[in-house]
């Protein structure tokens, strides 16, 4: 029997008892109250801390006893030396996880955060993420050069089914898909022509060993770009667009390699398209210690309930593009509405929606692109923070 719907405000509740994260909370603001303070579980690891901080609040990671700040740092647009001195102030205020990628800024974020982690000496005060970026674009490569061999009228019937595919899906349907940056659609498309080769081509166990090679190599070069020798958390795939691609056993074995040779902790794969089918996906597959995706007011109707499976599984969560659905030129005014309603607090449109997301239990952390010290102080300043969100 299906049981009734529930608000977002009862369900979560209902879930604090049971949530793996756990929260510490700094000294508030009179008049606020302090934000939800889950208990592990016992299956749980010990607690893991690195600058901890008395402003910022924290969570622990799935079970693996990384305690987390509430609010991370992203280096998506990292560009330059000031992107850095921004997150100095970061981590003054207890910031203590740092995600990078190969593919931020064509690799200028990488080294950055290298020459950072090297000159400040604080690696080990830090919780350091990358992701294998070009794992997805090799592959495409790979399914390119048999599409392009293929006669026109093929090629035209593999792009057909899988526009059909997505269409029969509701992939791109209003309400379940949200477009954070021009052309996000493409990469939709791509990966399911690519999905539909390889299926009938047999392209993943042709280019096992090839696959495997290049995602060795990719890493090898992140560690060396970071100067660092490993990895807390590693994420493979990176921007998944469909279920069925998690099914590649390239993936999870060349990611329970590296943990065997010490090159990474964790592995956790991200998602911005299809999250509730993806995430649903990598619950079942039941390989991955964490997953980051897109989490906000506008998405979360689909995604509150698999969250709360992810975690009840031991696997962290990390929500971005939290602030994003709210702040694109073409933001449409019931979005800000909407959150302006739930959090009726003084205080800026961004730091609401990293407080709203807050509040669900479930949630170890959110990250953003914070690039100015002034951002990072707003976007910190709800650490901890727990408000009653009204049924909206």
């Amino acid at each position: 029997m299906n049981k009734p719907e529930h608000s977002r405000r009862t369900f979560l509740k209902e879930t604090v008892a049971t949530s793996i994260g756990l929260a510490m909370t700094p000294a508030l603001l009179e008049g606020e109250t302090k934000a939800p303070n889950p208990h592990s579980s016992t299956e749980a690891a010990s607690q893991e801390w690195r600058n901890k901080q008395p402003d910022m609040a924290y969570r622990m990671y799935g079970n693996s006893g990384m305690m987390l700040s509430e609010i991370v740092q992203g280096t998506a647009l990292w560009k330059d030396e000031s992107y850095v001195k921004a997150f100095e102030v970061g981590y003054e205020r207890g910031v203590n996880f740092i995600d990078t990628s190969p593919a931020y800024e064509q690799g200028e974020a990488e080294k950055l955060v290298g020459a950072y982690l090297k000159h400040s000496g604080n690696r080990d005060k830090l919780f350091v993420s990358n992701k294998i970026s070009f794992y997805d674009e090799y592959l495409q490569r790979l399914s390119n050069d048999i599409l392009k061999g293929l006669p026109s009228e093929k090629q035209e019937s593999l792009r057909k089914r899988a526009r059909d595919l997505i269409a029969e899906r509701g992939i791109l349907k209003p309400g379940h898909h949200f477009r954070y940056w021009d052309k996000q659609e493409e990469k939709i498309e791509a990966t399911y022509i690519r999905y539909l080769v390889t299926q009938e081509y047999g392209g993943l166990k042709k280019w096992k060993s090839d696959i495997k090679k290049r995602m060795r190599e990719l890493v090898d070069n992140s560690l060396k770009a970071t100067e660092t020798d490993h990895f807390d958390l590693l994420y493979c795939p990176h921007g998944e667009a469909m279920p069925e691609m998690l099914e590649d056993e390239n993936i999870r074995e060349v990611l329970e390699e590296l943990k065997e040779k010490g090159l990474i902790r964790f592995a956790a794969l991200s998602m911005h398209n299809d999250v509730d089918g993806i995430l649903a996906k990598a619950i079942d597959l039941g390989f991955y210690d964490g997953a980051m995706f897109a989490y906000n007011i506008g998405n979360h109707a689909a995604l509150d309930r698999l969250i709360y499976q992810a975690n009840k599984k031991g696997m962290g969560i990390v929500a971005m593009k939290v602030a994003r659905i709210i702040s694109m030129e073409d933001t449409p005014q019931w979005r800000i509405d909407k959150l302006n309603t739930a959090i009726q607090k003084d205080m800026s449109i961004h730091a609401k929606a990293y407080l709203w997301a807050l509040q669900n239990p479930n949630i170890s952390c959110c990250i953003s692109d914070m690039v100015t010290p002034e951002m990072v102080l707003d976007n910190t300043s709800v650490a901890g923070l727990k408000v009653d969100i009204p049924h909206i």
